[in-house]
């Protein structure tokens, strides 16, 4: 069995996009709580288990299902159940396991068919994950890098910065005027606050700049009034996500999940205004609605991007020469989900691939299922 703890490659995407007699997939939350991990192992099992039913009301031949347990047994007795995160997407065919540990909150999802269902794996992978974070209060700031394999971690800083609120202005502390200086009560300390908040700004722009020198990842900053508004007022390079709140108690896995949770939101919104241009280029024949007319289109290399719901489940088949689809009913002979199968030939040609749940998207463009976004007009 391959256990893997970062995201999957092209490479990778295109290895598992190939056919197999019987191919089980597998998506299970999980939990990195170690109270938590025999509930997860419960619900995984449960899952396989319904894959199995399946496999038996086909009438596969025993040998068949046998080898899907045994490439079971390693899963399931596997050490990554000491090791987790919030997902595992396991996939199994009758000589391989492969399973990948991902800190995205995935949906628990079972598969049997000839493909495995790559949605929410390509969901992983495209969505943007990385971010970093501030926890700053008067008595301190840290800052925290969160990215598509890790969880949010303390980031090690290079520069001489000040530790506190009074270091930053010279002082031992900011309760209580300077012997010869004016500022005094609450006004007073505010300028105090608001000195330190540009010099954590300065800093965080020191820290960063080797890491993210285009400033594309947000900000997620952990604070309360007044810095959270003085915060903002400094940093004018970075998307600043302001989440309120007392920061020095907060452990690393809260503030992973906060970032997680919100970035759902800012992808939601970047996936928006990205369909919003590409409905821009509809009179000019550069979009398709019609699944039909996409997966003719991707097969050939047509499709420049390609967004879709990854949790609903089109079933059927993809004609490989033809882009051709036919519908089918759940459970048929050698059918699986058309969707990601379109997505793997997106990719497979250089083009984008966005995958996104329904109820993020609300521009007037989508149907629900799928759009694509053309190089040129389809004769």
């Amino acid at each position: 069995m391959a256990t893997q703890y970062q995201l999957p490659t092209l490479d990778d995407l295109a290895r598992l996009a190939e056919p197999h007699e019987l191919a089980i997939t597998i998506y299970v939350a999980t939990s990195p709580y170690v109270s938590e991990r025999t509930t997860s192992q419960v619900t995984a099992k449960s899952l396989f288990d319904s894959c199995i039913t399946k496999v038996r009301e086909a009438g596969v031949r025993h040998a068949a299902e046998t080898a899907l347990r045994q490439q079971w047994e390693s899963v399931i007795n596997g050490e990554l159940w000491s090791r987790l995160s919030n997902s595992l997407a396991i996939f199994i065919s009758e000589d391989s396991a492969e399973v990948y540990v991902l800190p995205n909150a995935l949906e628990n999802q079972q598969q049997v068919a000839r493909y495995f269902d790559l949605g929410q794996l390509v969901r992983a992978v495209t969505s943007p994950q990385q971010a970093y974070a501030l926890t700053l209060s008067s008595n301190g700031w840290n800052l925290w890098h969160a990215t598509a394999t890790t969880r949010a971690t303390e980031l090690e800083l290079n520069g001489d910065h000040p530790i506190d609120a009074a270091d930053a202005n010279n002082r031992t502390t900011i309760r209580g005027p300077k012997p010869g200086n004016r500022l005094s009560g609450d006004a007073g300390r505010k300028t105090l606050l608001e000195t330190y908040a540009k010099r954590v700004a300065d800093a965080v722009d020191h820290e960063l700049y080797r890491l993210d020198p285009h400033s594309e990842a947000p900000l997620f900053l952990f604070a309360t009034d007044p810095l959270l508004d003085l915060y903002h007022a400094a940093d004018k390079r970075r998307q600043v996500v302001s989440v309120p709140g007392a920061p020095d108690e907060l452990k690393d896995f809260q503030i992973d999940e906060e970032i997680r949770g919100k970035l759902t939101t800012l992808n939601a919104e970047r996936v928006n205004a990205r369909l919003d241009k590409i409905g821009n280029d509809l009179s000019a024949g550069l979009v398709l609605t019609d699944l039909g007319d996409i997966g003719r289109a991707a097969v050939t290399g047509a499709v420049d991007v390609f967004v879709y719901d990854f949790v609903v489940d089109i079933v059927g088949r993809l004609d490989n020469t033809t882009g051709e689809v036919r519908y089918a009913d759940e459970g048929a002979a050698d059918a699986y989900d058309v969707l990601s199968r379109i997505a793997m030939a997106v990719l497979a040609s250089g083009g984008e691939v966005i995958a996104v749940r329904r109820d993020e998207v609300s521009t007037g463009i989508w149907n629900g299922t799928a759009v694509a976004h053309l190089r040129y007009p389809l004769a």
